[in-house]
């Protein structure tokens, strides 16, 4: 999944993060450390656009935006289908949480009407998961393309292609199916895939989703946060995590207080160790960055450990 260039962003959620630097706490990386060793100068979008290109060219890597509408459906779309997906049986819990999350509540009631209607789920609007899916620039900023993929292998591939409505504070207020399909790929469109079971996808997922939950724009969403991390994480993990935040007074998924404006997701050493870059400030404030390494369980896939790293 690339996303290498900005797109729209809700209004007036980067204040907070502009007003002062980012308090990363890590295993064994105090905030000073964190903040010498980071570079000064302001990123540009070119700079994260040709950065992303190059990693992607060696090896998977996913970038999201905070507040960027494109990544906040696709955050949505990859964590409702890890929900729906889950080996051990849908999570009800997750998906729950996350409609409630992404949708304004008039639509959610609407949505649950038409799936009542038509025996389908209404956020992908079929009663299984799609293998592949994609999320593009629509034909104004606040409508975005969905593009789902079903089959494939030995079945026939069939695909499905979604308006997604947003306002601009609330969230979701549409999903209709269409008949066009996305343009095509280019620097000048905004557009977002995942695999559905795939390992960078899904830690992408979590982190898009968390980063959502702690930032939205009417205060952190605790409820949708604890349903990411007991969906994604070991419950031995978990317990873990905890003690570590109460030790440390942060964050432990994002490693700090405060939420990251960029994110990287990216293959590591193997396909059970992901690499996850955040940057921080921004703006006005210093840009600080921490790089994390988060091991997965070999069979369901859940997160086992989450460490800092000084690796570039």
């Amino acid at each position: 999944m690339s996303r290498n260039t900005h797109a729209r962003r809700r209004p007036g959620r980067r204040s907070a993060v502009a007003a002062g630097l980012v308090l990363a706490v890590g295993l064994g990386v105090s905030t000073q450390v964190a903040a010498q060793a980071a570079a000064p100068a302001k990123a540009s979008a070119t700079t994260s656009a040709t950065a992303s290109a190059k990693a992607s060219a060696a090896s998977r890597s996913i970038s999201g935006f905070n507040g960027d509408v494109v990544t906040q459906v696709a955050d949505f779309y990859g964590a409702y289908i890890d929900a729906k997906d889950d080996p051990a049986g849908p999570d009800g819990a997750l998906s729950k949480a996350l409609r409630a999350h992404y949708l304004t509540p008039t639509f959610a009631r609407q949505l649950a009407a038409w799936e009542k209607k038509n025996g389908a789920d209404g956020v992908l609007r079929a009663q299984n998961v799609p293998a592949r899916w994609t999320v593009s620039e629509g034909g104004n900023g606040l409508e975005v393309v969905v593009t789902l993929t079903y089959g494939g292998g030995e079945s026939p591939t069939t695909t499905t292609n979604l308006v997604v409505k947003l306002d601009p504070v609330d969230g979701i207020t549409g999903i209709r199916s269409t008949n066009t399909a996305p343009a095509k790929a280019s620097a000048a469109v905004r557009s977002v895939s995942g695999r559905t079971g795939e390992s960078v996808t899904q830690v992408a997922d979590f982190y898009g989703a968390y980063v959502d939950a702690k930032d939205a724009p009417r205060g952190p969403d605790a409820a949708l946060s604890k349903a990411l991390r007991a969906h994604y994480l070991t419950p031995t993990y978990a317990k873990q995590l905890a003690a570590w935040e109460k030790k440390n007074g942060a964050d432990g998924v994002l490693r700090a207080q405060n939420v990251p404006v960029e994110w990287t997701v990216s293959e590591g050493r193997s396909s059970r160790e992901i690499n996850v870059t955040h940057t921080f400030g921004g703006g006005e404030a210093p840009t600080v960055t921490t790089h994390l390494v988060v091991k997965l369980e070999p069979v369901s896939g859940d997160v086992t450990d989450i460490r800092t790293t000084n690796a570039r």
